[in-house]
């Protein structure tokens, strides 16, 4: 599981569907969830999980596209097994494991110290630990 220490920012509700910002180091993130633990205030600090199937790889950032968490990162180690590639990425917020088909991996031409763009769905986001607030 890929770990992000982050603040939570901004708390948005509707309908029972929650839009969480945090920041993390100079970094926004977005996550979308049905519920909500209750420490989960403005300015708490929380650790957001994600699994590393649900991390993306991308050679630039885009506008086209409806990901809005992008990060810059650089690929430090690239194992490729038969059928999937895990590729380890560090950014500022972090270190990230990326779960990938082969195909994908051989199609964009990975290398190791390649600069790349981690992205990951809102939906994809979970909050794995609540701290205390700011």
């Amino acid at each position: 599981m890929n770990k992000i220490e982050a603040v939570v920012k901004d708390i948005q509700e509707s309908d029972a569907v929650h839009v969480v910002t945090f920041c993390a180091k100079d970094e926004e993130f977005t996550m979308m969830a049905l519920e909500l633990p209750k420490k989960v205030k403005e300015g708490a600090r929380v650790t957001l999980g994600i699994k590393p199937s649900f991390v993306l790889i991308a050679k630039e950032k885009s506008k086209d596209i409806s990901l809005t968490n992008q990060i810059s990162a650089f690929i430090t180690n690239i194992d490729t097994g038969k059928l999937l590639v895990t590729v380890k990425l560090e950014s500022e917020v972090g270190i990230f494991e990326s779960l990938i088909t082969k195909k994908s991996h051989d199609m964009m031409n990975l290398r190791q110290r390649q600069k790349v763009v981690v992205m990951m769905k809102a939906s994809e986001i979970s909050i794995i630990e609540v701290g205390d607030g700011a």
